[in-house]
Formats: structure tokens, sequence, C-alpha cells
């Protein structure tokens, strides 16, 4: 679970098609930034799969977008109920890869 901290919380949600993930911060409930397998750019690529290739294509999106954010290197990664395994790890991974923290 995650607990009641000062950092940005990574929220991701998946189905059987598309991968989401934003970033939400819990004290006033705003969403700074989210990404998905919906955009266009990822459909075009992908279509209509969750895989590990879609998974890396909605990390690199989302790094780009937390890049434009000021101090989001650092926040808590909730997978909800998802096991750390599959396309989540190959998620968490790949973001870890562009220099973020959780």
């Amino acid at each position: 679970k995650v607990k009641k901290q000062s950092l940005l919380r990574l929220s991701i949600f998946k189905s059987n098609r598309h991968f989401y993930v934003q970033l939400i911060d819990d004290s006033c409930g705003k969403t700074y930034a989210a990404a998905s397998t919906l955009e266009r750019e990822v459909i075009a690529l992908v279509h209509r799969r969750v895989n590990s290739n879609a998974v890396k294509i909605v990390a690199k999106l989302m790094s780009e977008r937390l890049n434009k954010l000021d101090n989001c290197k650092k926040f808590v990664f909730d997978r909800g109920p998802y096991k750390y395994i599959g396309v989540v790890a190959e998620f968490a991974n790949e973001l870890r890869s562009y220099g973020f923290e959780f």
C-alpha cells in the first residue's frame, strides 16, 4: 500500500488492451502528467496490444512529460493490484533507465 507521503504518486492501470499511467499529487488531488496506449503515436506502432514494446513507448512519453515538470525525478510507484512482473516491471525498469527514482 502507498502510505501518505509528501512525494507524488505514479499510478498505473492496465487492461488486456491498454496501459495507462499518471502522476498524481494526493495532497491536492491534481494530475500533473499522464500517458497511455490510447495516444496516436502509440496506437500507430502497437495496434492496440499491451506488450513490452507498447509499455516502452509509454515510458518514453511519460519521461518526456515528467522532464518538463520541475522536481519530478523522485516519486512513489503505485502498481495497484498488479504484481511486479511482466509489463508492470518492464515499465518500471524502462522509466528507471531514464533517470527516475522510485
